[in-house]
């Protein structure tokens, strides 16, 4: 018999290694990622006096780091306990050589029996939910039709959400999965990498009408094979073939020894699930016709299946980014997510996915309290659910948090680990603590992936513009405005021309952006202040600034830390909108 360990009690506390949290009571304490191991560390040896140099060690490996950055995640720690220095409840300082944790650990672990055999699982459990990646099915022959095309995925998908429901699994998101569409990793290396206790593969196999899923279940330790079984379903229906071999896998499955689903929990049928995976592609492109296209297809899944909590959701973000990218005017996107989260929330009060969306709603309409409140409360539900993550990393930023927004960000790139944009977005905190540098190698990294990845042309001129290579911006920034000429992008055009005294180029753009307003679409007044501060006008610059306040603009959630508008900051018309926002200190 092996045993692994679950998690470590300790007072209050449980601190569970491998979902990497740690509760007080019911309470999920958010901590910074060397925070955790640093009482991870302390915890794994109770009693025992660890150097500084030892955790330094462990927690570091050979990196040079300096000794205060040890001293600051004591004292974090000191101050999540409640205890100060004299305290000896927790952790106890031996001056000049290190630190010993001393309050008292139970360490539940979990057994397991090596003995497996074809068709069942025998992995003892003892209550503890196991963490699950479902991979997209693999053709063993060439697929034949764009319906096959996404017969793989669009299994998995279904599989995923009814195994979700499934309380004794901890299932990654289909946004987890979906770079492994055309992987040829195999599935134990990718099961280490999404770092699941168990990860379920397969490949698919057709003939005329007869449709053959062969499915397995690894344990990513030890690597041997858990659970193998085939399914095989004869219809002349697409969607029913697709329906029938997940629901079946899903059965088999549940009933290794896990239980099955809880009632209450139907799911829609599996063009549903086909149509959702589509038109959340169309929403990761975040371009106006990606955007749009996920738009509309939200509203066809909410009108053919009213029940489905997920329509909802892809119906709200499509909403979101279409307001955060500026295509749609703010009180239409407002009151468009607000009811389409309570919809998904009425349906599925325990969705992770609509309390991230719910904080998103809260963020974009300043409703700050209510917004970290939300996203905490979704991590906590979800901690493997990437968006939030990510969305509460660009709160953590608007309100001046960068340390916190860069954990935020990495552990959501961890998640989605080829994601370029979330690659990208881990160089903007960079930028907001003046590490202009290194903001630059961090975008110039994606464009060593892909030279064409608009975004990060995007934030590399606006880093290297405030970094002072001024010229060097502007250039890039011209071809961004080519490749992509949208409201933001003319705009920070606009302002560096200005600040550099082209100020006819800088007046150019901001009748560009004008321009805009005259087809119908809506003109953001933050975009134009923004050209009007590059330019020195502060009168007018402020001006556009109460217009977007009037409007209720949702980048005002940027006022407090954006870089254009340093030069305001004293102004006393500045100071008065900073105060109607009510940022939190």
């Amino acid at each position: 018999m092996n045993s692994r360990v679950l998690r470590y009690e300790f007072g209050n506390y449980r601190l569970l290694p491998s979902e990497r949290l740690l509760f007080c009571a019911e309470e999920n304490i958010l901590l910074k990622s060397k925070v955790f191991e640093t009482l991870l560390t302390l915890v794994r040896h109770p009693g025992k006096l660890l150097t500084k140099d030892e955790l330094m060690t462990q927690i570091w490996g050979n990196n040079f780091v300096e000794e205060a950055n040890l001293t600051q995640n004591i004292f974090t720690l000191r101050k999540i306990f409640g205890e100060n220095p004299k305290d000896h409840r927790f952790i106890v300082t031996v001056p000049g050589r290190g630190y010993r944790f001393v309050a008292q650990v139970e360490t539940i672990t979990e057994s397991k029996n090596e003995n497996h055999t074809n068709g069942a699982i025998h992995t003892s459990l003892n209550g503890h939910t196991t963490s699950l990646a479902v991979l997209p099915l693999k053709f063993l022959m060439p697929k034949e039709s764009e319906n096959e095309k996404y017969l793989g995925l669009a299994i998995a998908d279904s599989l995923i959400t009814q195994l979700s429901v499934c309380r004794k699994f901890s299932v990654r998101s289909t946004e987890t999965v979906l770079k492994y569409v055309e992987t040829e990793k195999d599935a134990i290396s990718i099961g280490r990498e999404l770092e699941v206790e168990v990860v379920l593969s397969g490949t698919i196999q057709t003939l005329n009408a007869k449709i053959r899923a062969n499915l397995q279940l690894y344990d990513t330790r030890s690597g041997d094979t858990l659970w193998a079984d085939k399914f095989e379903v004869v219809s002349d229906d697409f969607f029913e073939m697709q329906d029938k071999i997940s629901s079946q896998a899903a059965d088999a499955l549940a009933k290794q020894g896990h239980g099955n689903s809880p009632a209450g929990k139907t799911a829609p049928n599996a063009e549903i699930y086909q149509k959702y995976i589509k038109y959340r592609f169309f929403w990761e492109s975040r371009t106006e016709e990606g955007l749009l296209a996920s738009l509309q297809g939200a509203k066809e899944i909410v009108a053919a299946a009213p029940d489905f909590p997920l329509a909802y959701i892809c119906l709200a973000d499509a909403y979101l980014l279409l307001g955060h990218h500026l295509y749609f005017p703010p009180e239409m996107v407002y009151k468009n997510v607000e009811a389409a989260v309570e919809k998904a929330l009425e349906l599925d009060p325990e969705s992770a996915e609509a309390y991230a969306s719910k904080a998103d709603h809260c963020f974009i309409s300043k409703g700050w309290e209510d917004c970290e409140k939300y996203y905490r409360k979704s991590i906590t539900l979800k901690p493997d659910y990437a968006s939030a993550r990510h969305w509460y990393s660009w709160f953590l930023t608007a309100v001046g948090r960068f340390d916190e927004a860069l954990e935020q960000i990495e552990q959501a790139q961890q998640l989605e680990a080829n994601s370029l944009y979330l690659l990208t977005i881990r160089g903007v905190p960079f930028c907001y603590q003046r590490d202009f540098e290194r903001a630059i190698r961090q975008f110039r990294l994606v464009l060593e992936i892909d030279p064409n990845f608009k975004r990060a042309h995007y934030y590399l001129a606006w880093a290297l513009f405030h970094s002072g290579k001024r010229d060097e911006a502007i250039a890039e920034f011209e071809k961004v405005v080519a490749a992509e000429p949208i409201q933001q992008t003319i705009a920070l055009l606009g302002y560096c021309y200005g600040k550099t005294g082209v100020a006819e180029k800088a007046y150019e753009m901001l009748r560009r952006i004008d321009r805009t307003g005259f087809k119908g679409k809506y003109v953001s007044s933050y975009q134009r202040a923004m050209i009007y501060a590059g330019l020195g006008d502060t009168n007018q610059a402020l001006t556009e600034l109460e217009k977007a306040f009037e409007e209720n603009s949702i980048w005002l959630i940027w006022l407090n830390v954006d870089l254009q508008f340093e030069d305001l900051h004293d102004e006393p018309r500045f100071k008065d909108l900073i105060k109607k926002l009510n940022f939190p200190k």
